[in-house]
């Protein structure tokens, strides 16, 4: 696949990451602290990665982020256009990023949060995950190849069949 797939689609499609990046990075309060406190080094590196992220986390965190979604939806993932390899991963990434983000919700909403062990444990797997499942999506991303994440790439295949 990674012969058919433009660098300028491979990049588009990168991006797309963005939002479940935000999600995640949000969820990682405990696991940074965790960094911060046992492994300075560490935590001044991924500073230093998310720092020029910051602003586009706020922003997606904010009342935008619903509108970033939607247009994101309305006009790129609905917009046949567009190749299918970015819809693809737009679609993708807006569906980690939900994952997530009612995750925390439900997780608040059952004060699970104020646990300490319970709450702490699942953030840092919401955190952990959501990273991880960025970094795969990015690394396929660049590579010109579709990120195959169980469950979800299956929904994803039923709503883009084209």
């Amino acid at each position: 696949m990674n012969g058919s797939v433009s660098p300028l689609d491979r990049v588009f499609a990168s991006l797309a990451y963005l939002m479940p990046l935000s999600s995640a990075y949000i969820a990682g309060g405990y696991f940074l602290q965790f960094l911060a406190t046992n492994a300075p080094p560490l935590s001044d590196a991924l500073n230093i990665i998310m720092t020029p992220l910051i602003p586009f986390i706020l922003l997606d965190n904010s009342i935008f982020g619903i509108a970033i979604f939607f247009g994101l939806f309305i006009f790129v993932v609905r917009n046949t256009n567009i190749s299918r390899f970015i819809r693809y991963n737009v679609l993708q990434g807006l569906l980690v990023s939900i994952l997530i983000s009612i995750s925390m919700l439900i997780i608040r909403m059952l004060g699970l949060g104020s646990v300490a062990l319970i709450g702490e444990s699942l953030m840092n797997v919401l955190f952990l995950g959501g990273m991880g499942i960025v970094v795969y999506g990015v690394f396929q991303s660049v590579r010109g190849e579709y990120a195959e994440i169980p469950t979800i790439s299956e929904a994803i295949n039923m709503q883009l069949p084209y």
